[in-house]
């Protein structure tokens, strides 16, 4: 399926909603069918917008940054939404932020989130108006799916406006080494697609952010001489929680709609975790994360304990000892490796996980690739408490010289300034 945009456009108070819907159910390219999905569902979701206001704010003279992404954060469901949400609250400190999604959650609470930091939200229908703005400096298009529906749109309706595209993780890579994993052919068509897609992307944006310096090598082989910053995800430090006697048992937190995600876990349910059982045979283990399949919840039991959403997540991470990432492909960097660092419960990962941080094996995270070291690892890791404290202090340690709001900020705020 091609991401081409259709050529032509809508008036919406002329085109019939029956004709709409049609059109949806044609081949139009994915990105298009997203951007008319938006648009219609815009003026239902309007009631929960908190409008945008041109006077009357002690911001009215700031800039403005209009952001574009596919839902309103919600950040305690994924680490995507979580770097969303401290981006957004990052700029809120200059910029007068605008946060146009063009999905909203049943509940209006992480919406109200975003006001309670000063952030306005808008509708997708009213794009045009809100780009109109002699204010606005900037647009931040978050994902390709978002970049393919309104690069060329908001050039075309001000050609001023510097355009940032923030491409989340590099999804043309998380999709080869997918494939390299399953190898399906209709991953690696993906893969091909994407490449495409996020390489023009790049081309008519001013500028891109990368989740990782990984990710930000891949990119610059596809498009040279391009500036690129990298803007991962964010974490702030938490309490150290429990020392390591009164730990016990292991963690996995991860969207598990997220396919690295489900992979991981049935890769280390199936043949990792057997293999700990051996070593350590009284550990237990705590899958916590929206949307398990029928594959993860069939392991449901006393020793394997698949929670689904956990609205509060604190508790797990300041008591349980080790925190497992055995993630066969993916691209960007992994918040869930992140909060665990920031949290002070030291990690095993793949190489794949530690993308992203710097990380050192037997420093700050242990790294492992296939089952049998993976499980050696999370034994040792989980037996000796002078490694436990020297990963659990050195990874904090990462976390806090590297990936804190203040430190982020720096980035984002110089990034976008020299656009501005």
């Amino acid at each position: 399926m091609s991401f081409e945009l259709c050529s032509w456009t809508l008036d919406l108070n002329k085109q019939p909603l029956r004709s709409l819907k049609q059109i949806l159910q044609e081949n139009l390219s994915l990105s298009s069918k997203l951007f008319l999905r938006g648009l219609l569902a815009a003026p239902r979701l309007a009631r929960k917008s908190k409008p945008v206001t041109d006077t009357g704010s002690r911001k009215r003279d700031w800039p403005r940054i209009i952001v574009f992404d596919e839902r309103v954060p919600s950040p305690d469901r994924d680490a995507g939404s979580l770097r969303m949400f401290l981006i957004l609250k990052t700029l809120a400190e200059w910029c007068q932020v605008v946060f146009v999604p063009f999905n909203r959650p049943q509940s209006a609470d992480y919406e109200s989130a975003l006001w309670k930091e000063g952030i306005e939200t808008a509708d997708a229908v009213d794009y045009r108006k809100l780009l109109k703005n002699k204010n606005v400096k900037a647009a931040i298009v978050s994902r390709p799916s978002m970049g393919a529906a309104l690069i060329h749109r908001i050039r075309r309706v001000n050609p001023r406006v510097s355009i940032i595209f923030d491409m989340v993780d590099t999804h043309f890579l998380r999709y080869q080494r997918e494939y390299e994993i399953s190898g399906e052919a209709a991953v690696l068509a993906e893969a091909e697609r994407y490449r495409k897609l996020e390489r023009k992307l790049a081309q008519q944006s001013d500028l891109v952010w990368s989740a990782s310096s990984e990710d930000k090598g891949v990119m610059e082989r596809e498009v040279p001489g391009k500036r690129i910053e990298v803007v991962p995800t964010i974490h702030e430090l938490r309490d150290h929680g429990e020392a390591f006697t009164a730990r016990a048992d292991l963690l996995f937190i991860g969207n598990l709609a997220h396919r690295p995600n489900e992979d991981a876990v049935l890769f280390f349910m199936n043949e990792v975790y057997p293999q700990i059982r051996e070593l350590l045979p009284n550990v237990r283990l705590d899958i916590i994360g929206d949307n398990p399949s029928r594959a993860i919840t069939a392991y449901d039991s006393d020793d394997v304990r698949v929670r689904g959403y956990v609205p509060d997540v604190e508790p797990y991470l300041e008591k349980r000892r080790v925190f497992v990432a055995p993630l066969r492909f993916g691209a960007g960097i992994k918040g869930k490796v992140g909060e665990a660092m920031a949290h002070g419960i030291p990690v095993v990962t793949t190489s794949i996980g530690a993308e992203g941080f710097g990380l050192t094996h037997r420093l700050d995270v242990m790294i492992a690739d296939d089952p049998q070291s993976f499980a050696k690892a999370v034994a040792e890791l989980y037996s000796q408490r002078e490694l436990w404290e020297t990963i659990a202090r050195k990874a904090r340690q990462r976390i806090e010289k590297h990936f804190t709001p203040e430190v982020i900020a720096k980035t984002i705020n110089n990034s976008l300034r020299d656009l501005m």
